[in-house]
């Protein structure tokens, strides 16, 4: 690409401003991301989009992928708390598991939909995948230890992991089927709580019999 394509491809939108903020560098950023690819988006190209220098960029975002796995993590830490919040609940587990996901989804909704476009970027990129276990298994670990916790397994026993590796994978099939659909918010926290009730009211009967 020559320097002038990458100027063209990088200027900023008319009428924005720059950016001042870790909130609006990442807007920026995954716009990019979604017209051009996050592979072929450069640090250039962001930092020129945002109007920012590099050196504000670097006080934001220890590198480019962060601007993917930073809201990744923030949502990890909301679903420890909402888990933490009914630790000592006597709903049934599975119950409070599921709900918890609600919770922590709610709280991540925004109204400009970057919620989902980050999930976007993250399917569309091979190099974003790569580093994808390693994020979901701090998710999964947090199903994993809130269920042996309460019933008084090892946390890397088979009832845990089996557990939180099953609700994981009907998790994020919710998010893929939102995929399809033009701006999902809030209207889709009922769905997921349906569509995860059968999954976690079978997981509980599970639970129920290794615990007997």
């Amino acid at each position: 690409m020559t320097e002038q394509s990458v100027e063209a491809t990088a200027a900023p939108r008319r009428g924005r401003p720059p950016a001042s903020s870790r909130e609006e560098i990442e807007t920026v950023a995954i716009e990019l991301f979604l017209r051009r690819g996050f592979e072929e988006t450069t640090l250039a190209e962001i930092t020129a989009a945002a109007g920012v220098s590099k050196t504000s960029f670097f006080r934001y975002f220890p590198s480019k992928g962060s601007i993917i796995w930073w809201r990744f993590d923030e949502f990890t830490a909301g679903f420890a708390e909402a888990l933490d919040a009914v630790a000592t609940s006597p709903d049934a587990t599975m119950d409070l598991v599921r709900s918890s996901i609600v919770t922590a989804v709610e709280r991540v909704i925004d109204e400009e939909g970057l919620w989902m476009q980050r999930v976007r970027v993250l399917e569309e990129s091979t190099e974003l995948r790569s580093g994808e276990s390693e994020q979901w298994a701090a998710w999964r670990d947090r199903v994993a230890s809130f269920v042996a916790r309460r019933h008084g397994f090892e946390a890397r026993g088979v009832a845990p992991q089996s557990i939180a590796g099953a609700v994981h994978g009907g998790y994020v099939a919710m998010l893929r089927r939102w995929l399809q659909i033009e701006n999902p918010g809030r209207a889709q926290l009922s769905e997921l709580d349906e569509e995860l009730r059968p999954l976690c009211r079978v997981l509980q009967s599970w639970l129920d019999g290794s615990c007997a």
